[in-house]
């Protein structure tokens, strides 16, 4: 016991990075089973790693295409609970897996799966009309990331919204907001969390997102992004911008109807 905690600092410095992520293989369910049409995606990287995702067909007339972010600990496959009642209201919804995550191949890494985020927004703005409205949708660690990749985006022109749920700002923060709720943790927060790599901290880059409308969905009493990192966020951010308050569970957001309609009203307005 005492040799586990006199090299415990040096295991959690070694682990840090990866902190950021929690990559979950296993689909425990597929959209065919709950009714929703669907197709396999497979993308191919600039390094030879091939990314899977879905497409969701729209049930009725389309409306729009929106290509969702999941967060972490989640898949395409987990995450269906936000994302496959959308189809019925007419959007297509794409939603890939990370580089480690679900089906796709490689390793977690920040750097190259900033890189395989934009590359997922090529392959979606390639197969839409050019009239099509694009909406680009992330949830916690995915809305944070969507951050940096929409302000950076060769395609931003073809964005017309960028919708965060659960976002956080800062990379440094978050990490040490999650240590410190840990006994095992909380004595290394501080020191750790600046292990941890912040070149795409959401709050550097959010201003850049303007002209794209951005809309920053929150829960006050947020379980695991306090409410803080909504409110940094809004006022870093530029115009056009606005902030909305959900009730919700940090992970299932569109579980409850209200949501939905809350989600479908901003979606509408966009011209």
């Amino acid at each position: 016991m005492h040799k586990f905690a006199l090299f415990l600092p040096f295991f959690l410095l070694v682990g840090c990075s990866n902190l950021l992520f929690y990559p979950v293989k296993h689909h425990p369910v597929s959209p065919d089973v709950i009714g929703v049409f669907y197709e396999d995606i497979y993308v191919e990287a600039s390094d030879g790693i091939k990314l899977h995702g879905w497409k969701l067909y729209a049930e009725v007339e389309r409306t729009g295409t929106i290509i969702f972010f999941h967060g972490n600990g989640d898949n395409v496959s987990t995450q269906l609970p936000n994302t496959f009642w959308l189809p019925a209201k007419g959007y297509d919804v794409y939603v890939f897996d990370y580089r480690g995550y679900g089906k796709s191949q490689g390793e977690v890494d920040l750097d190259d799966i900033i890189s395989d985020m934009e590359l997922t927004i090529a392959h979606v703005v390639k197969q839409l009309p050019e009239d099509e409205k694009l909406i680009v949708m992330g949830h916690s660690l995915g809305a944070s990331m969507a951050i940096y990749t929409v302000a950076n985006s060769a395609w931003r022109d073809r964005i017309k919204a960028l919708v965060t749920v659960s976002a956080f700002s800062d990379y440094h923060d978050i990490t040490q907001d999650v240590l410190s709720k840990n006994w095992l943790f909380w004595l290394f927060q501080w020191p750790l969390s600046f292990t941890v790599d912040n070149s795409y901290r959401p709050l550097d880059y959010i201003a850049g997102i303007s002209p794209i409308p951005i809309w920053i969905l929150h829960r006050e009493s947020d379980e695991m992004v306090a409410m803080i990192h909504a409110e940094r966020l809004y006022e870093t951010a530029k115009e056009p911008k606005s902030l909305q308050l959900i009730d919700s569970s940090h992970s299932n957001i569109f579980v409850k109807t209200v949501n939905r309609k809350v989600l479908l009203d901003y979606l509408l307005l966009l011209k």
